[in-house]
């Protein structure tokens, strides 16, 4: 129900894409970026990919039209067995968007990861590097507020291992 959901999401933006891209881009000073949406996560031994819920949360300061800087938390969460499994990534992280004028922007940073799972009163944690790698489309349906559908691939090193997860879904940015 959800994917479903989410897909009709995404299809009325493509079905919108054209006509908010003939309005400008003005990017200037603080903006703040918060959305959630569906992740798969996947690890080193694991069986196959686990699909579960999750969400992004950041905030930053604009360099030009075409550069932004910030941080960024990246989370995937699930419930499986009677845990619950959670991992995150909190990077420093760069927007760059091809187009001073345009919607498109790419994403990357670096900074640390966290994987934790926990049952009852008993919980178990790792933390170690997290990468971020991504890309997005803000869509102005504001003077200064975007709907952005976007994708992020998050890759994490641990002592124990390396996992992955990633996330498609849909923010909302102020700019």
């Amino acid at each position: 129900m959800i994917r479903k959901q989410v897909f009709t999401v995404f299809t009325a933006l493509a079905i919108a894409l054209p006509t908010a891209a003939a309005a400008q881009q003005y990017r200037s000073g603080f903006w703040i970026n918060g959305g959630i949406g569906l992740g798969s996560y996947g690890c080193e031994g694991c069986d196959g990919r686990q699909s579960g819920g999750s969400a992004t949360l950041s905030l930053g300061g604009t360099l030009s039209q075409k550069v932004s800087l910030g941080v960024g938390i990246n989370v995937w969460a699930k419930e499986y067995e009677g845990l619950d499994l959670t991992t995150s990534t909190l990077t420093a992280l760069i927007r760059f968007y091809p187009s001073a004028t345009g919607g498109f922007y790419l994403t990357g940073g670096l900074g640390i990861a966290s994987e934790s799972v926990s049952a009852d009163d008993i919980s178990v944690s790792v933390s170690g590097t997290g990468v971020l790698l991504g890309l997005g489309y803000d869509i102005r349906i504001g003077n200064n507020i975007s709907l952005t559908p976007f994708w992020h691939g998050n890759g994490m090193a641990f002592d124990e291992g390396n996992s992955n997860f990633g996330q498609l879904g849909l923010s909302l940015t102020v700019h």
